[in-house]
């Protein structure tokens, strides 16, 4: 079977939303391709494709082919200055070549008397607009001609066309009095056709500092890497570049410096920020043992730690990358507007044209002959209509990321708006997963009962110390905690979800819940009673079997998160449905969902079974997101339409979530929610107004309604308009920043 294998590119020379419809399209094309992902907001792609039947060469091949230039790129870019610096000295350019254009073409407005006639006047126009299409124009007019060679169309095209018509027109008139001696009885365009490319420009460079704004997430997180780190070698503090450090190193790291990479902390105490990361405010105190990240900033002592992780492979790095990603996913609701943009251009041309031909026999002698094609092919806009969407991605996520909420994607962002399910796995995820043993009941005489406590703690601690269950760790903890001394076990099998049975000396021991009782048919009946009023308490109940007769029971307490019964109760007051699974029994499970106000649970449910049970209530018609911290939880989180791991979960976990959330706390779930509602509903101002601004600017500017109110665009205001179009659908984009703070 062919491998698949994923490229990322970078691509310079697009201009609007229909070039990255035709690289898109281009790109499909090819055998091999499998997926194709452009993004105009980033200009960016993901390419995924066979390696057997293709190589990165020939994809780069044929993104020169279409008219543009692609570059692997395996890093995110945050040298967004340079597009926005170029895009600065174009139109600062272009601008100080139209002012004496313009100042010449209105010398009667302003007063002004040359000493020249109409020819000589057209003549210098000429002249002076002519530097304003060589050199700050160039570019346009350059992929223009390049989209033409390729028998394809493009935004670029749109504004030649109609600046070149206005051009020729003039040069036209020019000529003819020149040549011929004709009396000059038209209208110059010169200042139209330069003022066209400045306010392009201008739009552009606008634009490109707002794209640079929006997509700051991931220069921000760049920006956390330290470049230098002090390493501890032989004893001595060496000052090494970042990218130098390797596993296993010692580093030093004095008092508001930032942490050079993931590791443990071996000497020393500090409190550490870790805001810009987890977005938790609070600093957090660390302890030798305890992990730290690279890119938080060290509070006011210093401390050694060894490295774990570093580069893309430490936890900062992570997240660049998934934040990365999300903002090259396209959003469901994006497929309409790039099916429009692909067919655009070439429908603006043939309105353009209908127009110029309609006036022709109207009126052929009115100024509205050319200026209304003009504006018509310099006032449509697939641009805002290609912005629309990934802008508000962009910000979106960046602001999630902020908020230590790392979300996969667009797609991600709108399908939370849709979710009207919530299940939540309990352990760890509604609980905090540090069980603690509550109370005992053992069977035999009162005045047995202290001996027998300890027999049962000593047998059941010793049966369960070969295993990582936190019942087991409970358990354990325990009999420390008492002074009991373990006993050797061997002969361990455990029973996922169920409990296990050892070897504890010459006695066989079980300890489990009553699924496992029953089945190897030990009688607890004795106990049911007490276990029924602990389980009511929300308690979970281990009992302890010795010889195949059972001998008591420990009650276990998970204590619920503070936060998570407002959580649940915003949740369901915004008419979401909230469901808990739990291993625990009937009884107990009733009891943690009385205390979280939940109508809703699924009890005994085994490890295997929670992606049966989100798979049945997707196949219901509900869209379901998935809560969890687990390895146990994986499966699940992937059934689900959302998976959603804590931060504190498993790497698995993390893996096949949706979303994480570092913090790890349930009211970042909230923020999860209130992000994407809003950036959906950016997403969806955004699409109106792209299509709102072309359904209602392109008629006018064909002069429809000229004959009856009057009412026309000459081309100057076209290419102001088309100009602010994109740039305010970029900062309505940004108004999820101001949300944000």
């Amino acid at each position: 079977m062919a491998k698949k294998k994923k490229i990322n590119l970078k691509i310079s020379g697009m201009h609007c939303a229909g070039c990255a419809a035709g690289i898109e399209k281009g790109l499909s094309k090819l055998d091999g391709v499998e997926k194709v992902q452009i993004n105009f907001a980033t200009t960016t792609s993901v390419v995924e494709y066979l390696e057997n039947q293709i190589d990165e060469k020939h994809i780069l091949d044929e993104v020169t082919n279409l008219g543009y230039k692609a570059e692997i790129s395996n890093s995110p870019d945050i040298n967004s200055d340079t597009e926005h610096l170029e895009a600065k000295k174009r139109f600062l350019l272009s601008l100080a070549l139209t002012i004496p254009v313009a100042a010449v073409s209105m010398k009667d407005m302003l007063s002004l008397t040359l000493p020249f006639d109409k020819p000589v006047t057209g003549l210098i126009l000429f002249l002076l607009t002519l530097p304003v299409f060589l050199f700050p124009g160039r570019d346009i007019f350059t992929d223009a001609f390049r989209q033409l060679k390729h028998k394809r169309a493009n935004m670029n095209s749109l504004i030649a066309l109609g600046s070149l018509s206005a051009f020729l027109y003039s040069s036209w008139i020019v000529t003819e009095s020149l040549i011929w001696e004709s009396s000059i009885t038209g209208f110059f365009y010169y200042e139209t056709s330069a003022m066209i490319i400045t306010l392009i420009l201008l739009g552009r460079f606008l634009e490109s500092r707002a794209k640079a704004k929006a997509r700051d997430a991931i220069g921000a997180l760049l920006r956390l890497r330290p470049n230098k780190a002090t390493a501890v070698i032989n004893g001595q503090e060496i000052e090494i570049d970042t990218a130098a450090v390797k596993p296993d190193m010692i580093l030093f790291v004095k008092p508001g410096e930032k942490i050079p990479a993931d590791g443990q902390v071996i000497e020393g105490e500090s409190s550490i920020d870790e805001s810009m990361i987890t977005g938790e405010s609070v600093p957090v105190e660390k302890k030798i043992d305890e992990e730290v990240i690279g890119g938080s900033v060290n509070g006011n002592s210093s401390f050694k730690f060894c490295v774990k992780k570093t580069g893309d492979n430490s936890f900062l790095g992570g997240v660049i990358r998934l934040v990365s990603e999300a903002q090259n996913r396209k959003a469901p609701v994006q497929k309409l507007a790039d099916k429009i943009a692909g067919v655009f251009v070439p429908i603006v041309m043939l309105a353009a044209f209908l127009t110029f031909g309609i006036w022709f026999l109207v009126d052929p002698l009115s100024p509205m002959l050319l200026t209304a094609p003009v504006a018509v092919l310099i006032i449509a806009c697939p641009c805002a209509l290609g912005l629309a969407t990934p802008t508000a991605i962009l910000t979106g996520t960046g602001w999630a990321a902020r908020r230590g909420v790392y979300i996969r994607g667009g797609d991600i962002l709108e399908a939370v708006v849709n979710v009207d399910h919530v299940i939540f796995d309990k352990t760890g995820t509604l609980t905090e997963g540090n069980f603690e043993v509550v109370a005992m009941e053992t069977i035999g005489e009162d005045e047995e009962e202290k001996k027998n406590e300890a027999r049962m703690i000593q047998l059941a601690a010793s049966a369960e110390s070969g295993s990582t269950h936190p019942l087991a760790r409970a358990i354990v903890a325990k009999a420390r905690k008492l002074e009991i001394k373990l006993l050797p076990e061997s002969k361990l099998t455990e029973f996922p979800g169920f409990g296990l049975q050892a070897q504890v000396g010459e006695n066989l021991v079980i300890v489990g819940n009553r699924a496992t009782m029953d089945k190897e048919k030990i009688d607890i009946k004795i106990l049911a009673d007490k276990a029924g009023k602990e389980m009511e308490k929300g308690h979970t109940i281990v009992y302890a079997a010795v010889d195949d007769l059972a001998i008591g029971f420990l009650a276990l307490a998970d204590k619920i998160r503070d936060e998570a019964p407002q959580v649940l109760n915003e949740i369901s007051q915004s008419g979401r449905k909230v469901v808990i699974l739990t291993g625990d029994n009937y009884k107990t499970a009733r009891g943690v969902a009385k205390t979280l106000t939940v109508g809703r649970f699924e009890a005994g449910v085994k490890p295997d079974q929670k992606a049966i049970i989100v798979e049945t209530y997707r196949r219901a018609g509900y869209n379901v997101m998935m809560v969890g911290d687990g390895i146990n939880d994986a499966p699940a989180l992937a059934a689900a339409d959302i998976g959603v791991a804590l931060g504190s979960g498993t790497d698995v976990a993390i893996e096949s979530a949706d979303i994480i959330l570092v913090r790890n706390d349930l009211d970042s779930l909230l923020e999860t929610f209130n992000i994407s509602r809003m950036t959906y509903r950016i997403i969806k101002q955004n699409l109106f107004w792209a299509f709102a601004y072309n359904v209602i600017a392109i008629p006018i500017a064909s002069g429809l309604f000229y004959p009856v109110f009057g009412w026309s665009l000459s081309p100057v205001v076209a290419a102001a308009a088309m100009a602010f179009s994109s740039l305010f659908v970029i900062s309505n984009s940004l108004r999820l920043l101001k949300s944000e703070k």
